[in-house]
């Protein structure tokens, strides 16, 4: 339960700092952890980039042009 809370922590916090390249970033460092062998750290990086791109997708789903219904 805590990871979850920490990890939506470390989601906003991201998203905070490096706005739309949060995913980038996340994905980079699981990159680097996966190249350096922590293949846990790597799989929470993982976990962090899901969250944060299904956050990015729903803030521009509730985003629509003017004129639309």
């Amino acid at each position: 339960m805590s990871d979850d809370i920490d990890d939506d922590t470390l989601v906003h916090d991201m998203i905070e700092v490096h706005g739309a390249q949060a995913a980038i970033v996340a994905r980079e460092n699981a990159r680097a952890a996966a190249l350096a062998g922590q293949g846990m750290q790597a799989r929470s990086w993982i976990r962090v980039l899901g969250l944060i791109q299904r956050r990015q997708a729903g803030q521009v789903s509730s985003v629509r042009p003017a004129g639309d219904p």
